[in-house]
């Protein structure tokens, strides 16, 4: 029920009668995947190394929702070709992904696109967009992918960001503390002219900001470069001796806290 205030005393203090109200949807749909960049090798015999990523549901769906990937280089494989999130099971889905030269005496390296296109008697959830993973295919020596963004989060108190890799990085020559616009584009404007970037481990950096940062926690509504950090490709490779291959140029969106200081 609702009260009226007024200034009509006629008005005033009325009690409207007893009302139901039904929440239909609370939550914003949206789909994310974790690596926007993958890189697989493949070599004259086959598949050399293997790449992947997870794609989640922001929400649990109110009906089973089907996710079909297509490329259209028949040379790279994905594994599954479809993935399936039911209202009691929506967490996250892998996928692996491969590939193979496309004759023996191709060796020249290669891009693909991965599409996703959703499916659902969940209306907010039918024909969702999802951003395409773009696949570079490697002629080379490495046996493993070079590292990708796996997770950007905001810190609990708002002041920075933890920035998770899938893999050991090579760290630039293993110093802790980095320039922020060594690792990343938009650097001063997305986290101040004076913040800091720090390695935890060798795959795990902590960004401190500064002054005027600007990025801001994702938006699917109103989604901006600034929900984004925006890793600089040709920077970071693996931690394994021989390395040759970098991560490619790529982004992630900075998810919101997961425990956010109250006021």
């Amino acid at each position: 029920w609702f009260v009226a205030r007024s200034d009509d005393a006629n008005y005033d203090g009325r009690r409207s009668a007893t009302m139901t109200c039904q929440v239909i949807e609370d939550d914003v749909a949206f789909a994310t995947v974790s690596g926007k960049a993958l890189t697989v090798g493949a070599g004259v015999d086959g598949p050399t190394f293997s790449d992947g990523y997870s794609i989640t549901l922001s929400a649990p769906p109110t009906a089973d929702v089907v996710v079909t990937l297509g490329c259209a280089d028949p040379y790279v494989y994905v594994f599954p070709r479809q993935l399936v999130f039911s209202p009691d099971d929506w967490e996250p889905n892998l996928v692996a992904v491969n590939a193979s030269l496309r004759n023996a005496s191709d060796t020249r390296s290669r891009m693909a696109t991965l599409t996703h296109s959703l499916s659902s008697e969940d209306a907010f959830f039918d024909g969702l967009a999802v951003s395409d993973v773009e696949i570079a295919v490697e002629f080379s020596a490495d046996s493993v992918p070079p590292p990708k963004l796996e997770l950007v989060r905001f810190l609990d108190g708002g002041n920075g960001l933890d920035v998770l890799f899938d893999s050991p990085t090579n760290m630039i020559d293993g110093e802790w503390d980095i320039d922020c616009a060594t690792l990343f584009e938009y650097a001063a404007q997305q986290f101040g002219a004076d913040g800091t970037c720090s390695w935890t481990n060798s795959s795990a950096l902590r960004v401190t900001f500064g002054a005027g940062a600007q990025i801001v926690p994702f938006d699917y509504v109103a989604a901006t470069e600034k929900n984004a950090a925006w890793l600089k490709g040709g920077v970071l490779k693996n931690d394994l001796d021989g390395a040759t291959l970098t991560s490619a140029a790529q982004y992630a969106e900075a998810q919101k806290p997961l425990h956010p200081v109250a006021p």
